[in-house]
């Protein structure tokens, strides 16, 4: 293995885990991470520091991207989430695995959905991959002072719609078992005293399949929606205990076919948001790394 091969290979999983906070998308992450190293490898050995030079690169090919996704994300039916990933390596630091873990989570990509491009790129640079302000200025190709108002704007909206996020507790495997069971048993009552009571559901359908159009808000409404939900799953429905974007979820097939993803965050033993993506479009790549997995499944749940 040659030398700009080895360090490319080393940069890589944190390449990739800054393109897809970027992007959403796990494909798309792929082509930009391939593109940088097409770069890469055609740009011999003028390159001092190969790490900044491939972050410049990535940051700058995600941005261009992001805003050519924006119209159509404005467009699209119902709230975006982004396309789950089956999980992520933990991180090397122990001091950063909370953040990491963080800016994985589905609600909290799905903040960033309000941030600019730029915006986007300047807090995860400097807040979740701790680049100095001063390097995040020169990948963005913006000044110093200008860098500082991009990151004080992205920290404001981020703290706006910042969702509850606790590290996962030690019974969440117990809490999501408890409120499922509740649901498939139409126990509304029951439901209810495990939700907070400004509790936020999101349902991504797409255009095309059947989902809650806007967000879900406060706990009888949740309650109430989860009920129903449980009772339109079709025959032949097996529910899955997998994990996604770094978080324990259930993952619900119908026929072996992806149907419906749900993640939630606890706090304080109730749920304070929960995020369902139901569009199978964005449940493929999902679905197809989840069922090549291990031969050794757990039982469906």
């Amino acid at each position: 293995m040659s030398a700009d091969v080895a360090v490319f290979e080393e940069q890589r999983p944190r390449l990739r885990a800054l393109a897809y906070r970027m992007l959403g998308v796990a494909s798309e992450a792929d082509d930009v991470v391939q593109d940088a190293w097409l770069r890469y490898s055609l740009a011999g050995d003028d390159i001092d520091r190969p790490e900044a030079w491939l972050t410049t690169v990535v940051t700058r090919l995600a941005i261009d991207r992001l805003r050519s996704a924006r119209v159509r994300r404005e467009a699209y039916v119902g709230p975006w989430l982004p396309e789950p990933i089956p999980d992520d390596a933990p991180s090397a630091n122990p001091e950063q695995a909370v953040i990491m873990a963080e800016s994985l989570s589905l609600g909290f990509l799905a903040v960033l959905e309000r941030l600019s491009p730029l915006e986007r790129a300047v807090f995860l640079l400097h807040e979740v991959f701790d680049v100095p302000l001063d390097e995040v200025a020169a990948t963005i190709d913006r000044s110093a002072p200008a860098t500082r108002k991009l990151a004080k704007r992205a920290r404001d909206h981020v703290h706006e719609g910042r969702p509850r996020f606790r590290p996962e507790p030690d019974d969440v495997e117990a809490l999501t078992d408890a409120f499922v069971a509740a649901a498939l048993s139409g126990d509304i009552d029951a439901l209810g005293t495990m939700l907070t009571e400004d509790v936020v559901h999101m349902s991504d359908g797409g255009a095309d399949h059947r989902a809650a159009r806007a967000p879900v808000v406060g706990s009888d409404r949740v309650a109430r929606f989860f009920a129903n939900l449980a009772q339109r799953v079709p025959d032949g429905g097996e529910l899955h205990k997998v994990r996604a974007n770094g978080q324990f979820a259930y993952y619900l097939t119908v026929g072996g076919e992806p149907y419906l993803l749900l993640v939630a965050n606890w706090v304080d033993g109730r749920m304070a948001g929960s995020f369902a993506i139901r569009n199978p479009d964005k449940l493929d790549s999902f679905h197809a790394a989840w069922s090549s997995g291990p031969t050794t499944r757990p039982e469906p749940a």
